[in-house]
């Protein structure tokens, strides 16, 4: 399996994202049929995604810092199905706003695609370029709308995710200083020799990687973007930053917390943390949730919980 193999169904994305915006450039007439080539492209990446199940052919790529394992493929799996909803979903309100479908539609798909790289990724330097691939289209999407709530809406999300990304930098930063590899592997070998000696290094570090990834997956105390954002944001956008940047969110911090700083985190003390974390948000999201009128921000207090 070549290298460029692995990374086929993001591959599949991007170019579909690319034939929407030809497609509408070329046959502007023809604007129906493009929801049907992004649903294509996602389809072809689903496709392409069960070979490797089918083979069972898991490996890694890009000397390791890409991954295709059942971990990526599940999650490979999860985000093109909610992009698919979010296409299909799209489809009557596109016709109904009429204006830049293939740019919405190419956004969607990039984002899509960011998503997919996160899944597999192994590295902190993928890491950090597969999140941006796939925030900086849902910050411009978050904003479509024509009105004055939508544009605030992408306005405040793009500030907030740059400071959040700004955290995620720093805390990467200091794991490479610690280690000399960008490498989850490398950085988990590193922690199990010399993670004693260089404690309070490794648990600022961690910090500035639970406040940037909480961002990124709206907990508590890092959710106040979210019911605002959701607000102005066009439902199908809305639906998915509800779903598909918490799920993404979810599994790379799943891999990077436990593959790459397990021996940090295995401890109670850290545990203990995250289930407090857990429980607030849990808490808060869904009693904030009850009392609201608008079934957008609902939605959003209730993706915090």
């Amino acid at each position: 399996m070549s290298e460029l193999d692995i990374v086929g169904p993001q591959l599949a994305i991007l170019l579909a994202a690319g034939a929407v915006l030809v497609w509408d450039a070329l046959l502007p007439s023809q604007r129906k049929a493009l929801p049907y080539i992004a649903l294509a492209g996602i389809f072809g990446a689903a496709i392409w995604t069960s070979t490797w199940v089918i083979r069972g052919d898991f490996q890694t790529a890009f000397d390791g810092t890409f991954a295709i394992d059942q971990y990526a493929v599940f999650f490979q799996y999860v985000f093109a199905g909610i992009t698919a909803i979010v296409v299909i979903a799209s489809i009557d309100w596109v016709d109904r706003v009429g204006r830049r479908q293939s740019e919405y539609f190419a956004l969607v798909l990039t984002a899509s695609a960011g998503l997919m790289f996160l899944a597999g990724a192994r590295d902190l330097i993928t890491i950090f370029l597969a999140l941006e691939l796939s925030s900086i289209p849902q910050y411009i999407l978050a904003g479509w709308g024509k009105d004055q709530r939508s544009s605030e809406a992408g306005m405040k999300y793009l500030l907030l995710g740059a400071i959040a990304s700004a955290l995620l930098l720093y805390g990467m930063a200091l794991l490479y200083g610690f280690a000399g590899s960008t490498l989850l592997t490398d950085i988990s070998a590193a922690i199990s020799e010399h993670g004693a000696d260089n404690r309070s290094l490794l648990v600022v570090a961690s910090v500035l990687l639970i406040a940037g990834f909480g961002f990124k997956m709206a907990v508590v105390p890092f959710q106040m973007w979210v019911p605002d954002v959701y607000q102005g944001a066009p439902t199908p956008v809305a639906a998915f930053l509800s779903v598909g940047s918490k799920a993404a969110a979810f599994a790379v911090v799943m891999r990077l917390f436990f593959e790459g700083l397990g021996e940090q985190f295995l401890s109670n003390d850290w545990a203990m943390i995250f289930a407090v974390i857990a429980a607030v948000s849990m808490t808060l999201g869904n009693v904030f949730a009850i009392v609201q009128r608008d079934i957008k921000r609902m939605l959003g207090y209730s993706s915090i919980a």
